[in-house]
C-alpha cells in the first residue's frame, strides 16, 4: 500500500446495513492477512471526543436551522479528518468511515435543502480536501430501511418517508457523477450477496485485483 494508506467509505440511508457490512469487511481483510493494528473503522459524525459531542447533539429530536445543522457537521469532520483519518492513512492504515463527505450531499443538499456550491464550498475547507479512494453506497428503498429501524430513530430517522426518498435521489444523483469512485450495492438482497460485492470492490481496490 506504500506510505499512504487507503481511504474507504461506506454511505447509504439509515437502516441500510453499513455497520454491520463494515464489520464483516474488517474480518474478511483480517483473513487475508491484514494486521489489525493496519485497520482503522471509524464513523461519522464522530470519531474524536469533540465529533462526539457533536454527533450527541446533532441525534437529538430538536428542531434547528438546517446551515446551524450543517456548520455543526462540518466542525466534527474538520475534527475528526485533521485528527484521525489523515494521520491514520499518513501510516499506511487502510480507513474504513462509516459516512462522510457523500452524506452530506445527500442529507443536507437533497434531503434539507441546502445550497449545492455553499456545501460542495465548506466540505473542502472541513475535509482538508480529502477524497475517498473507494465508496460503497448500499441502496435500498426508504420504506424498507424505516421499517427495519421501527423504534430505534434519531432526529433524522424521525424526519419521514419523504426525506428519505429525496436522501436516496441524491445518493444516486452523486454515484452517476462518480461512476469510478461511488459502488452502488443493491441492499435488498441477501447479507452474503451484499458483502460479496462489497469486498469485490474493497479487495480489488487493496490488493490490486482486476
Amino acid at each position: 500500500m506504500g506510505r499512504w494508506g487507503k481511504f474507504i467509505t461506506f454511505e447509504g440511508i439509515d437502516g441500510s446495513g453499513k455497520s454491520t457490512l463494515i464489520s464483516a469487511i474488517r474480518e474478511r481483510l483480517l483473513e487475508k492477512g491484514i494486521k489489525e493494528e493496519k485497520i482503522l473503522i471509524t464513523k461519522e459524525p464522530g470519531g474524536t471526543d469533540f465529533a462526539e459531542l457533536l454527533r450527541d447533539v446533532l441525534a437529538k429530536k430538536v428542531d434547528r436551522e438546517p446551515l446551524a445543522e450543517l456548520f455543526a457537521l462540518l466542525s466534527a469532520r474538520y475534527d475528526h479528518t485533521k485528527r484521525k483519518i489523515i494521520p491514520a492513512l499518513r501510516e499506511g492504515k487502510i480507513v474504513i468511515c462509516d459516512r462522510y463527505s457523500d452524506s452530506t450531499f445527500a442529507y443536507q443538499v437533497f434531503g434539507r435543502g441546502l445550497e449545492y456550491y455553499l456545501v460542495t464550498h465548506l466540505n473542502k475547507i472541513a475535509s482538508l480536501k480529502l477524497k475517498p479512494d473507494l465508496t460503497i453506497l448500499i441502496d435500498l428503498d426508504p420504506k424498507i430501511a424505516l421499517e427495519r429501524l421501527k423504534d430505534k430513530r434519531d432526529h433524522y430517522e424521525s424526519l419521514g418517508l419523504e426525506f428519505f426518498e429525496r436522501v436516496r435521489y441524491g445518493y444516486l444523483a452523486l454515484a452517476k457523477r462518480a461512476k469510478k469512485r461511488i459502488k452502488v450495492i443493491d441492499g435488498s438482497r441477501s447479507f452474503e450477496d451484499v458483502l460479496n460485492d462489497a469486498w469485490f470492490y474493497v479487495e480489488s481496490l487493496i490488493f490490486g485485483e482486476e
